[in-house]
């Protein structure tokens, strides 16, 4: 009993580790600088530096919050595979785009004001060595991955769209 014990406790360990190791190797690999302070700061800037927005255009209408510095739909803008969501972010235009790491790590974090979610998955967009790269946000509990096989690549996601905050 005492080594099942033991065991568990290592075996908890061991794990926890090893997913912090991941998270950090999956930032340094998609060249995020200093990802916690990043997120930190924006997480500072939330309270004081939100408001909500209407952009228009060719009578679409799309509800977005800012954020600090950042725009973020406040409605999914449909459901789309890998290739498609950069489509779609094109057709909005204005400078919507598809979000990196730190921008769907602050739309989980964010996402009881951000409205209601209608998946539990939702597509990014990062850079591995100047490659492009898709990632998944389970807006469930966090988790970011980087999508590698077809079947991940055309899977249907959801989508929130964002763009830099202009002034």
């Amino acid at each position: 009993m005492k080594n099942t014990i033991l065991f568990s406790a290592y075996l908890a360990l061991f794990t926890s580790c090893s997913f912090a190791n991941d998270k950090a190797d999956l930032s340094k690999k998609l060249n995020v600088v200093d990802y916690k302070s990043m997120v930190d700061t924006l997480k500072q800037t939330k309270i004081k530096d939100t408001a909500s927005n209407t952009y228009q255009k060719n009578n679409a209408k799309v509800d977005f919050i800012t954020i600090g510095n950042l725009d973020v739909t406040m409605h999914d803008i449909g459901f789309f595979n890998s290739k498609q969501a950069e489509i779609a972010c094109q057709k909005l235009g204005d400078s919507w785009r598809m979000p990196n790491e730190t921008e769907l790590t602050l739309i989980h974090e964010q996402s009881i004001i951000l409205g209601t979610f209608e998946t539990n998955y939702y597509l990014g967009l990062g850079f591995d060595e100047e490659e492009k790269v898709f990632l998944r946000l389970s807006i469930i509990n966090g988790e970011i991955v980087i999508l590698q096989s077809d079947q991940e690549l055309y899977a249907v996601y959801g989508l929130r769209a964002v763009r830099d905050h202009i002034h």
